[in-house]
């Protein structure tokens, strides 16, 4: 039974939901056997007190998007996870820019805690620009998880994604125990190896998810990854690391490029 490495990526730097519900996937994935690195800009204290054990934190270490976005693509280059799971708008398009940067490689899917149109009103001034860089940016997510058809609606909308890519799966974790349930553990994991193309993974139906049944899961494997919490990134190389990653781009190059797609946005 083969341990799948996964990214989840959150850009909030205070407790948000969008955090909490990512703790509590991360818990989860750890604890059925896969490898996940929870990706965010800078570590606070109350994030390294929710974090489970076995769950390896990714400190980006940078202060603006586009320092963000190169480090979010190095990452992605090095460590070459089956699938990058972002939560937020902020950090979906981020997550988006990052894997065209690296060639597409790595699948993305983006997760709405709340409403898009609820991100678009917080964002003021600055709504305009992100509705256009949601339009030429979310087509190319594997899936969008949200948490309400409404929610669903308006990404469709807004990021001219179909039907079929977006998926109605609520990550709200238990109240008292902070934990996903065994359901919604299981429908994530399945939508997670589905968009990797993971063998065994069950397939998208072609009508979309709603999601309302059970999904079937890939083969577990039990693991205990260490804790990381120096940078991007430190941990010991894997076979996975070594053998099939492609060639790092230069930090030039990197800039060159985002200033290109920047420019096409």
């Amino acid at each position: 039974m083969k341990t799948h490495r996964m990214a989840l990526l959150v850009v909030a730097r205070q407790m948000t939901l969008e955090t909490r519900q990512m703790l509590a996937l991360a818990a989860g994935l750890t604890r059925l056997g896969h490898e996940v690195d929870l990706i965010v800009p800078q570590a606070h204290e109350e994030l390294i007190e929710g974090l489970a054990h076995g769950v390896r934190l990714v400190e980006l270490g940078v202060h603006t998007e586009l320092t963000g976005v190169l480090a979010l693509t190095r990452y992605l280059a090095r460590h070459r996870p089956c699938v990058l799971l972002s939560s937020g708008l902020e950090a979906n398009l981020n997550a988006l820019k990052a894997r065209r940067l690296d060639r597409w490689r790595v699948p993305v899917i983006a997760h709405h805690a709340v409403t898009p149109a609820s991100e678009l009103v917080a964002a003021g001034s600055k709504a305009r620009g992100l509705r256009r860089r949601m339009a030429l940016k979310y087509p190319h997510a594997a899936l969008v998880l949200v948490e309400s058809d409404e929610a669903g609606c308006q990404a469709r909308h807004e990021g001219g994604i179909e039907a079929t890519r977006v998926v109605t799966l609520p990550l709200a974790p238990d109240e008292e125990t902070g934990a996903l349930s065994e359901h919604q553990l299981m429908q994530c994991l399945s939508l997670m190896l589905s968009a990797a193309e993971v063998e065994g993974a069950s397939p998208f139906s072609s009508q979309g998810w709603q999601v309302s049944s059970g999904g079937a899961a890939a083969g577990l494997a039990q693991s205990s990854p260490s804790l990381d919490t120096s940078g991007v990134v430190s941990r010991q190389a894997t076979s996975a690391d070594t053998g099939a990653s492609a060639p790092l781009m230069s930090s030039a190059s990197l800039q060159a490029e985002l200033a290109n797609s920047g420019a096409r946005e």
